[in-house]
């Protein structure tokens, strides 16, 4: 291979492509190809090699005693660890005849103390450098979409009074400011009064302009710190439904104030167009013209590279509304308050995308006749399939009896469930769990919620039966095997799911409401749950899943194939294949840590 072969190969190569071109002409100099035969034994414990490897060709596989931890093949290196900490945990094995490259020692750590960038790759922990290989993958797609701050866009001055200050003298000094929103300050809080709010408790209540602000004032004001991400902001909009937002600093004063059509000029891209659709449809036909551009505000999301759990929030939003609003349409007015139609399993954790299946339910108050539902529930069901919703191949939908009846009958259910051990009472357990209120009277879930974590106390055992469902898929160890040949990998069962389960069990667990697989994680770490190090690793590992999945659900639509959750391993690039190895081994030392926090090998 001559220099300039060489130069190409490595410069395609993370980090090597960082180097300055004198560094990488020095590098290649004190570079050489090597040969080892199977079986051979490049590092242990014991023996610290003097080379840094780039692999050519052949696959070597770094062993934890008997556990294959991780396989290298072409393009991937390693160890970098042994070389700058002088030691080494585990052992490195030929397991295909190797030829590769061996880089000098003193040169490796020459370009490690020479190179900021270069350095820190090998350097930083686990979470940093899937964070710098995702940037690196997605580095065409990104854009002020997905990395802006909120800072980084308009921001407006601000109209603040103190409490005790004239309505009419507030009035005045917005229009100083040449805005139409007055903000109030009470103490440490802040309040909101805006046009619509004057016309409501002023005008049409024949008010005077001499009373005092904080009497009409809404407390607190939503708001939003200027760190956070814009796409938050864009959420948030969304979700309550308003033109604007209070910006805060660090410290919790308010800075500013974010205007929903700034945020619409710097995304310029139709989800509020979809939001206002959905709010104006008068008929089902309306509605489910919203409802299919749902896909295309995905794929353009996708396509500037938003992250994949601000997609599903935002799009859960959206389903959420659409949900609403057919809830209105279909039941009659009267029916609508006794009853709380609710979306459980991956829709209840605002984590499904695509719409891949149904998972919904209702619950109707004591005393209330079901039957007066069911057929109301069908027509539910079905217009849900026509919107391109399609039917759960569990049949856990509103029109199944089971997922359609009143609080007392759905308490009995979770009794059952708990003292019943099954495999299938602890996924019906499991998809209740994650139940989301969305329309009708959201008491009834609460209070369904509250009388199961008072049944699950002191139920350690079911709790660990509960648990043990994190184990039921294998996770891959070594992804080198799939490469040699086509093969398709569930990502959902073999990364996705486990980490679901475990998390939610452990919520369970703790009490913990919020049904999101990614604020649980959060949740969990504030409680000491989870250590702050894990918790990261699986927060990165959750999204290269997802992202890898959803790219996989994209490419299937487009070809006009059936959505499934398998991926093609020979459709990965290097990165991501290094990710998603990343990402088992994660999950792999994720289970390890549930089996033990549950005590999973006593009932095993």
């Amino acid at each position: 291979m001559s220099l300039r072969d060489q130069k190409s190969f490595l410069s395609n190569i993370h980090p090597f492509e960082l180097l300055t071109e004198e560094q990488m002409d020095i590098c290649i100099r004190h570079m050489d190809i090597a040969y080892y035969a199977k079986d051979e034994v490049l590092i242990t414990p014991e023996k610290i090699p003097n080379h840094f490897f780039v692999v050519i060709k052949g696959i070597v596989h770094e062993y934890k005693e008997d556990e294959v931890l991780m396989d290298y093949h072409n393009q991937d290196s390693f160890d970098g660890n042994s070389l700058i900490y002088g030691k080494s945990k585990n052992s490195f094995k030929v397991y295909e005849d190797l030829i590769c490259y061996e880089i000098e020692k003193k040169i490796f750590l020459q370009l490690v103390e020479e190179n900021e960038g270069f350095k820190n790759f090998f350097l930083t922990n686990l979470v940093n450098k899937f964070q710098t290989l995702k940037q690196k993958e997605y580095k065409s797609e990104l854009s002020s979409f997905m990395i802006a701050k909120v800072s980084d866009t308009i921001l407006h001055p601000p109209c603040i009074v103190e409490a005790g200050t004239k309505l009419i003298d507030a009035i005045d000094k917005s229009m100083q400011f040449n805005t139409s929103t007055i903000i109030v300050k009470r103490d440490e809080e802040y309040g909101i009064i805006t046009d619509s709010l004057l016309k409501v408790k002023v005008l049409l209540e024949g008010r005077d302009l001499n009373i005092l602000v904080e009497s009409i004032a809404i407390f607190p004001i939503l708001s939003i710190s200027k760190d956070d991400y814009l796409f938050d902001a864009l959420t948030l909009l969304i979700k309550r439904n308003i033109k604007r937002v209070a910006v805060t600093n660090s410290k919790g004063d308010l800075v500013g104030m974010l205007e929903q059509i700034d945020v619409l000029s710097h995304f310029a891209n139709h989800t509020f167009v979809v939001d206002s659709k959905i709010k104006n449809a008068q008929n089902l036909e309306q509605l489910k013209d919203a409802s299919t551009e749902l896909i295309s505000t995905i794929k353009t999301l996708h396509a500037k590279g938003v992250k994949v759990n601000h997609i599903s929030s935002l799009i859960g939003q959206l389903n959420t509304k659409v949900y609403k609003k057919l809830y209105k349409l279909i039941l009659p007015k009267e029916l609508q308050n006794d009853a709380c139609f609710i979306v459980m399993g991956s829709e209840g954790r605002n984590e499904q995308i695509m719409k891949t299946d149904q998972d919904n339910a209702l619950v109707i108050k004591d005393g209330i006749d079901v039957e007066k539902y069911r057929p109301y529930m069908q027509t539910m069901t079905e217009t849900l399939i026509d919107f391109g919703y399609p039917p759960c191949e569990g049949n856990i939908m509103v029109n199944n009896p089971f997922w359609c009846k009143t609080v007392q009958q759905y308490k009995n259910e979770t009794a059952r469930w708990i003292e019943a051990p099954a495999m299938q009472n602890y996924m019906d357990l499991a998809i209740f769990f994650d139940s989301f209120a969305v329309a009708g009277d959201k008491d009834l879930l609460i209070k369904l919620k509250d009388d199961l974590f008072h049944k699950l106390h002191d139920k350690d055992v079911f709790m660990a039966y509960f648990a043990k469902a994190t184990l039921t898929f294998d996770t891959p160890s070594t992804v080198a095997n799939l490469m040699t040949k086509t093969y398709n990998i569930d990502i959902k069962k073999t990364g996705i799911f486990p980490i679901v389960q475990g998390i939610r069990s452990l919520a369970l667990r703790e009490k913990i409401r919020e049904t999101t697989t990614v604020r649980r994680i959060k949740i969990l770490e504030q409680k000491k749950v989870l250590e702050k190090q894990m918790a990261n690793e699986l927060l990165e590992a959750f999204e290269v899943l997802n992202t890898l999945r959803l790219k996989a659900h994209l490419h299937k639509l487009q070809d006009g194939k059936k959505l499934n959750n398998e991926i093609d391993t020979h459709t990965l690039g290097k990165i991501e294949r290094d990710l998603l190895k990343d990402s088992f081994q994660i999950v792999i030392h994720f289970k390890k840590f549930i089996t033990y926090i549950f005590r999973i090998e006593k009932i095993l």
